[in-house]
């Protein structure tokens, strides 16, 4: 009886064991891909990132200057030709560091909303707006800045392909089909 039952529980601790996912789960945010300022690709496949968001997955995008580094949710993401990815951040309240002696601050501008558009060729652009004023304050300039993208992945992602959502017929259509 004790035999028996010793054997049971090892079955059922195998069992268990076999249930359990690894430490390599694919649900969480996950960064995809990373491209430098001239679109080449440092890390991952764009496809991929196509893929996340014809899917709807949430997307972040992160980017640096000179001293520091800036992470933010994609609002409005747009696939061009089923080949670019870009993303548009939220528009925020426009920040600025400021190092004063031995001390660091980071405060608001006071008037000034901001946004960005990143976009995995490497093209960026963003402008700032004067909101008592409702006028542009600065920026709208075309830059190339590295940029990488973070997809949320679901605990529950299932295997739907992630078919295009541009008309069949549109330029690069045929292409995107015989790549199957």
């Amino acid at each position: 009886m004790k035999t028996k039952n010793l054997f049971l529980s090892i079955l059922a601790l195998l069992f268990l064991s076999a249930c359990q996912t690894s430490g390599s789960s694919t649900s969480g945010w996950q960064k995809v891909f990373q491209n430098d300022a001239s679109g080449n690709t440092l890390f991952g496949d764009k496809s991929t990132l196509i893929d996340a968001v014809r899917l709807g997955y949430p997307v972040r995008i992160g980017w640096g200057s000179s001293r520091v580094e800036h992470v933010a949710d994609a609002d409005f993401l747009t696939i061009f030709e089923g080949t670019e990815v870009f993303a548009q951040i939220r528009t925020i309240v426009g920040q600025a560091p400021r190092i004063d002696g031995d001390s660091l601050k980071i405060r608001f501008r006071t008037q000034n909303h901001w946004t960005k558009i990143s976009g995995t060729n490497g093209y960026s652009t963003g402008f700032m707006t004067n909101y008592f004023q409702d006028s542009i304050v600065g920026g709208n300039v075309d830059r190339y800045t590295a940029t990488t993208w973070y997809v949320l992945y679901p605990s529950n992602a299932s295997d739907i392909e992630a078919r295009p959502l541009w008309r069949e017929g549109a330029p690069n259509w045929e292409q995107w089909e015989n790549r199957k």
